[in-house]
């Protein structure tokens, strides 16, 4: 990704953000099979809650819940990717730092988990 352009107009700007967005999420969606596999689970829950009848107001809890699992996915997969560039070798603190966002993801698919059984409690 090349440096801000000073000379750029704001509409030209916010065109390439939406570009920048896109791609990051191609890459996500093509290439990182944890977020190929969370995005599959999603599919299966709209599915679920569909033959379930969720309700709007559960259909928004679902929403935030599985943005939040693949948001935190996908600040975990920057964090591993930009830890890899700084030092390729082998580090305990580099290590931790992997850990760390890795269990940001965890603790994000384990809130995920309590709203969706909670959901399908309600509608058993």
């Amino acid at each position: 990704m090349q440096g801000p352009d000073k000379g750029q107009n704001f509409v030209g700007g916010r065109i390439r953000a939406v570009r920048y967005v896109w791609r990051g999420m191609l890459m996500m969606i093509g290439g990182e099979h944890s977020f190929q596999t969370q995005t599959a689970l999603l599919l299966i829950s709209l599915g679920l809650g569909w033959y379930l009848g969720f309700s709007s107001g559960d259909w928004a809890l679902l929403a935030l819940a599985w943005g939040l699992i693949l948001t935190a996915e996908t600040l975990n997969t920057a964090i591993e990717r930009l830890a890899d560039k700084v030092e390729p070798a082998y580090d305990e603190q580099i290590r931790d730092v992997k850990d760390l966002a890795a269990g940001g993801v965890g603790m994000a698919a384990l809130a995920g988990l309590a709203v969706w059984v909670i959901l399908i409690l309600k509608h058993l």
